[in-house]
């Protein structure tokens, strides 16, 4: 089930598809010029579903990963896709906080999670930051949601919890 704010029926097909294969719901924002990108073939880093908003600066990237079965644990994969989407020039850091217990269970609905905060490479992002949260859910997948920016803002905050687990 895919439950949104509204905009039910502009929602793409594909879309909601990931959604259901990772048992996860989308509260698209509607307070806000959010409007869907295209998502070119070659990428540096493939996604699922891209949404920018001019009035706020940011653009939100989705890739949804349906547990498989065989993959390494979410905390490993999480850093690998911060290593790899991050800038690893010498003078460069990131930094990465666990959610807690209750954003996990009353907002994510999720049994593990994360958020980074990096400088993306060139070739992910021609913004100057990255928001990435990592969401895990047992039998069910991982979720991860890019925030780039150029300056931090509000909007950036409360757009965090915009996806979550059922």
């Amino acid at each position: 089930m895919v439950s949104l704010l509204s905009k039910a029926q502009e929602l793409p097909v594909p879309l909601q598809e990931h959604l259901l294969r990772v048992g996860a719901e989308l509260l698209y924002p509607v307070d806000a010029d959010y409007k869907p990108l295209y998502i070119p073939e070659d990428l540096f880093q493939s996604y699922d579903y891209a949404i920018r908003s001019g009035k706020e600066g940011v653009e939100i990237r989705f890739l949804f990963l349906p547990e498989m079965g065989n993959e390494p644990h979410a905390q490993v994969n999480s850093y690998r896709m911060a290593l790899h989407i991050g800038d690893n020039e010498t003078s460069t850091s990131f930094t990465a906080r666990e959610l807690t217990e209750r954003e996990l269970k009353e907002v994510f609905n999720a049994d593990w999670g994360r958020v980074y905060i990096l400088k993306p490479k060139a070739a992910f992002s021609v913004q100057q930051y990255c928001r990435f949260l990592v969401l895990h859910k047992h039998d069910q997948g991982i979720i991860c949601v890019f925030y780039l920016f150029d300056k931090p803002s509000l909007a950036i905050d409360q757009r965090l919890h915009m996806v979550r687990y059922q």
